[in-house]
């Protein structure tokens, strides 16, 4: 069976004809070569598939834009394996780059998302032989970002020095700022080592514990079934539910300005946990929200006031900071953006919070906290370790989940990481302990796939330490799972009426409309608008918007409907009561 360890190989398109508007078919392969530009509609269903003869030794990047269609792009080895998936923006560029180790007839397939419909465009834009060196190999997979679009930085540290680091792209595109080995970037999730190791500094002071309730220091908190300890929001084994999903569900949109303040608010008002604390891990950005709260509780200072004085400036990191004022300057910063059908977007990005992200930093910043690892400087050996103790879980499994970082075997080198995507921001820094060295990729554009192009990077710089088996990084961003939507149950219209109302929530203060428009339910708020649900058994539907996900209907004793609970990836039955008939408001 093939199986791939990189991404680079030999291609060789065959062609027999040019297209230009061809309408591709679900069973029919074209063959494509550079430069053609293939136009053509999505329709229901619908599965477009071109046909490309590999030989071994060339690196390939391509372009399918979503003209008006939300896609995916998934290329085929001549097994039939699937290689590698491409699933970002909803519109614009879907960028895709991949090689090959055999030779044969591979595939490039094109689907949409949830069985939508629209107009896309296709292009082989770059074929050349693959470098041979580390470096070269870094800058083909960075091909797509140049002068005209934002892009990212690349470095590899080793003891606290930069071995490599190369810039790509603009940090700004409107004034033409180039991005360089200082430009600070939006760290996303990445932040949340840095605040697990200021709660493992003051657990070292003996200023609390990690199995400490949380309510000893945020006694504001609701008191749910359960005790949280502080652990359990380092390891995401809370319960709680997310904060982001929160946020949206009640009105809010991610490129509002979204303060501390905003998030502490809604999540006081919850009544009930996604499960019992440390029976599950589930990622919730809400635990480490209460962790920066819980460090200024203890500290009486700002959660960034005493990073910058106990961590930050002690390790020389002197272009870092805990952005949690919108309004602040950061001279020389990388500015967020995302592919949109025009071309290029800004991805407005207003964030006034901490703990969970808005560290901002650079590459050469990075650099000396990786060394910190090796080091001990701030913290001793001590703090490295806890900051490296994996979550166990109530029923006695060990996950790979530790204190802000994951820890994982990357072909046979032990790695600590962690990635980050708010926005248009994709960021992702690993340390590999036995190599004193580690990987910083810092990204202000939604199209770059940090977790498929992370495993390529390390082996070119790395390959002579690992032992190479063939790993499934290149999977690691999942593709929509279009053309499953089974549809067990057709109500009538009565049916449908009956679940026309209005829905309150109390937990987060918003209320949602459902009504029936022709032949299916859509769902109305003030600020997200409508949109349609789709159903999925009786009195369960679907809804196309992620922060809503499933909607389960309640009867009462009578039959009649009462409360829908909503269920999305980390918030669940979040419960809206029925207050008022679609007639009467």
């Amino acid at each position: 069976m093939f199986k791939v360890k990189c991404l680079w190989g030999k291609l060789i398109l065959v062609t027999m004809m040019s297209f230009n508007g061809y309408a591709a078919n679900n069973s029919a392969g074209i063959v494509i070569k550079k430069g053609d530009i293939i136009k053509s509609t999505l329709s229901n269903n619908e599965v477009h598939s071109y046909d490309l003869k590999l030989d071994k030794g060339q690196f390939v990047f391509g372009d399918a834009v979503q003209l008006s269609v939300d896609l995916k792009v998934s290329i085929y080895t001549p097994d039939g394996e699937r290689l590698v998936s491409f699933d970002g923006p909803a519109l614009g560029s879907e960028l895709f780059q991949f090689s090959s180790e055999i030779a044969g007839t591979y595939q490039i397939k094109v689907s949409p998302y949830q069985k939508a419909e629209g107009d896309y465009s296709l292009q082989i834009k770059h074929l050349e032989p693959i470098a041979t060196t580390a470096k070269g190999k870094v800058e083909q997979l960075m091909y797509g970002y140049n002068e005209n679009t934002p892009g990212a930085v690349v470095a590899i540290a080793n003891k606290g020095k930069l071995e490599y680091v190369q810039a790509f792209g603009m940090a700004n595109v409107e004034y033409d700022i180039t991005n360089k080995s200082t430009t600070p970037f939006h760290m996303a999730s990445v932040s949340k080592q840095f605040t697990a190791f200021a709660i493992v500094l003051l657990a070292q002071d003996g200023k609390l514990s990690l199995d400490d309730d949380i309510r000893k220091f945020l006694p504001e908190l609701p008191k749910f079934d359960h005790r949280i300890t502080v652990r359990n929001l380092l390891n995401h084994t809370s319960g709680l539910r997310d904060h982001w999903n929160l946020w949206t569900m009640s009105g809010g949109r991610m490129d509002d300005v979204i303060r501390q303040d905003d998030l502490l608010r809604l999540v006081k008002r919850q009544r009930e946990l996604n499960f019992n604390p440390g029976d599950e891990h589930l990622y919730s950005n809400t635990g480490y929200l209460l962790l920066s709260e819980i460090v200024s509780s203890i500290t009486d200072e700002k959660f960034s006031d005493w990073m910058k004085n106990n961590v930050f400036q002690p390790l020389g990191m002197n272009s870092t900071q805990i952005y949690d004022n919108h309004e602040r300057i950061v001279k020389n910063r990388a500015y967020s953006y995302r592919s949109s059908g025009a071309g290029l977007a800004k991805s407005v990005l207003s964030y006034a919070n901490s703990g969970a992200t808005s560290l901002f930093s650079t590459a050469e910043d990075l650099a000396l906290w990786l060394d910190n690892f090796r080091t001990g400087k701030v913290g001793g050996k001590s703090a490295i370790d806890q900051l490296q103790e994996q979550a166990v879980l109530n029923n006695g499994k060990t996950i790979d989940y530790a204190l802000g970082v994951v820890i994982d075997d990357d072909n046979g080198l032990k790695e600590i990481s962690h990635g980050g995507a708010d926005a248009g921001f994709r960021t992702y820094l690993n340390y590999y302990p036995e190599l004193n060295s580690g990987l910083i990729i810092l990204a202000n554009t939604a199209s770059m796939r940090v977790g498929l192009i992370k495993q390529d990077i390390t082996s070119a710089f790395f390959g002579d330490h690992m032992s190479m088996t063939p790993n499934q990084h290149h999977n690691a961003q999942p593709p929509h799972e279009t053309n499953k939507e089974a549809e067990k149950w057709t109500p009538t219209p009565e049916e449908l009426i009956s679940y026309e109302g209005r829905y309150y929530s109390d937990e987060l203060e918003t209320f949602y409309t459902i009504a029936v428009d022709g032949k299916r339910l859509k769902i109305m708020h003030r600020r997200h608008g409508e949109s349609y649900l789709a159903v999925k058994d009786k009195d369960v539907f679907q809804s196309s918007l992620w922060f809503l996900g499933e909607l389960r209907f309640l009867r009462s004793t009578n039959g009649s409907i009462n409360q829908v609970n909503m269920t999305n990836g980390r918030v669940r039955n979040l419960s809206f009561k029925k207050v008022k008939s679609i007639s009467t408001f």
